[in-house]
């Protein structure tokens, strides 16, 4: 049982690195044909700016404190690729939230 966590966690993180790179191509692709995302509201923009920084450095924090805690307890029946699973969904966060920002859709909410 103790391997299935982290098994799991590393597909999910596999399919939000596949969900970026896909959403990447379509922005590349309406790029492409000239179309544009619409502009973010003013309201937004400060967020858009400061949202993404501030999701790492908790992403960064959760990760340390899982770490700390996997060490502490002495793994507390999870294995080293139950921690590594954890360390990829939390990576793969970052990284769908990156793309999620830097790559908008022209057409509807997406």
């Amino acid at each position: 049982m103790a391997y299935w966590p982290g098994i799991i966690m590393f597909l999910i993180a596999g399919w939000m690195i596949w969900s970026s790179l896909q959403r990447r191509a379509r922005a590349k692709e309406e790029a492409a044909r000239g179309e544009a995302p619409p502009p973010l509201h003013r309201s937004l923009v400060l967020m858009a700016d400061v949202g993404p920084s501030l999701i790492y450095f908790g992403l960064a924090v959760a990760a340390g404190q899982v770490v700390l805690a996997w060490l502490a307890t002495g793994g507390a029946g999870f294995s080293l690729l139950d921690l590594a699973g954890v360390m990829a969904l939390l990576l793969a966060y970052g990284v769908w939230v990156r793309f999620r920002t830097r790559y908008r859709l022209a057409g509807a909410a997406r």
